[in-house]
């Protein structure tokens, strides 16, 4: 197809911003490896990428605009950051600031498409303002998630007039799950999850086995924050007869409740909070250690099928390991019947999952490698750009 001028609207951290601002911050990076694999795989079919970026609130500093450009097998990527007041509750600032600079940029760049990642005010403030533009929905965050508006329904009012303007003049969507695929928007493409070379490159198709006499490792990627669901698996270790190591990475920040919760639990059992990774280092811990990988994520009030999908899931089904997952964390039927799923958030109902898979464990492998097989086929740079490929020539 013919080449097009892509600007895409993303919280993306590229090498030289964490070089500079990181400061030795712990970012929860998930979002920007996201970012970086749509980022791509657009490129490598065969468009002109450029990131727009309102940066992190978190790193306690303002940021003067700059741009950097990062180099990939399939070209060069341009980031190009706002002005970034990086302090809390800053983030509306920071929105208006890089709508502001890409609607200027806009007016010489001639950008055909534009694809903003999540309903955010910077996208509303966009979709009408930049002429000529193709308006593409990148959605993996129910706006209306308890985790991003709280329990008290914080700004609810307000996120529904962003949703309401951003859907009306949306032509497409890529969605992480169907439960994401707004009926309002006509063109769409599934994206649940990309699987670059630092995944590739770091993952084997060893089949584990369990060994007599050794504990269990179950791991958790992502932290134990309420939302992923974290104490739900420190309950679910009251009832599970297996010795089990659990190793947990990503915020690890523990209340007072949640460490007496462990101090309760059988001397059978072990946790080690392990904090962030590197993101390679990662992946070759869950190749290497994993004997079980667990998805402990809520719904958060808005229903499994609409609660998004965990990036980790492709991460996980990439090791060729087990999964036991909770429902937030479903795609189509064949990817669904290589992994174990529970229903609800009852730590009795986990535990029995998990003692399901240690029982059939040789059984469970080798479907999880069955799944190994596809993800790294057509979850890839090259396989999700050639879907969307396909999603941009119908628009066009």
């Amino acid at each position: 197809m013919n080449l097009m001028k892509i600007a895409y609207l993303t919280a993306y951290l590229g090498k030289e911003f964490m070089t500079k601002y990181r400061n030795g911050k712990k970012f929860a990076l998930s979002g920007p490896f996201k970012s970086l694999g749509i980022a791509r795989s657009m490129m490598a079919a065969g468009h002109d990428v450029t990131i727009y970026s309102s940066g992190v609130t978190t790193c306690g500093v303002k940021i003067s605009a700059f741009t950097e450009i990062e180099e990939y097998p399939e070209g060069k990527l341009t980031i190009k950051y706002c002005d970034i007041l990086s302090k809390r509750r800053c983030d509306p600032i920071n929105q208006l600031c890089v709508a502001k600079l890409l609607k200027k940029e806009h007016k010489c760049e001639h950008f055909d498409v534009l694809v903003y990642y999540n309903i955010t005010l910077g996208a509303a403030l966009l979709v009408k303002s930049l002429k000529g533009c193709i308006n593409v929905l990148e959605y993996e965050d129910n706006i209306f998630n308890r985790a991003l508006i709280g329990d008290k329904n914080n700004f609810v009012w307000f996120k529904t007039k962003l949703y309401n303007r951003i859907i009306k003049h949306t032509k497409g969507i890529m969605a992480v799950c169907n439960g994401l695929m707004l009926p309002e928007i006509p063109n769409r493409v599934l994206t649940p999850g990309i699987v670059n070379e630092e995944v590739s490159d770091n993952v084997s198709t060893r089949v584990n086995k369990l060994e007599a006499g050794r504990p269990v490792i179950i791991i958790l990627t992502g932290g134990i924050h309420y939302s992923k669901g974290g104490d739900l698996l420190v309950g679910a270790m009251k009832y599970i007869k297996t010795p089990c190591i659990v190793k947990v990475y990503g915020n690890c920040n523990l209340d007072e409740r949640l460490k007496a919760f462990i101090a309760e639990l059988p001397a059978i059992h072990k946790f080690e909070f392990n904090g962030y990774m590197e993101h390679a280092k990662l992946i070759r811990t869950l190749d290497r250690d994993a004997d079980i990988l667990i998805n402990t994520t809520r719904s958060m009030g808005v229903g499994a099928q609409a609660a998004g999908f965990p990036f980790k899931m492709m991460e996980y089904a990439s090791t060729g390991r087990p999964i036991v997952s909770s429902e937030i964390g479903k795609l189509d039927a064949d990817y669904n019947s290589h992994i174990t799923y529970y229903d609800g958030e009852d730590p009795k109902m986990i535990a029995n999952t998990i003692e399901e898979v240690i029982a059939h464990y040789d059984e469970k492998v080798k479907s999880a490698l069955e799944l190994q097989k596809r993800v790294l086929s057509e979850y890839t740079i090259k396989g999700t750009g050639r879907k969307l490929d396909t999603f941009f020539k119908v628009m066009k």
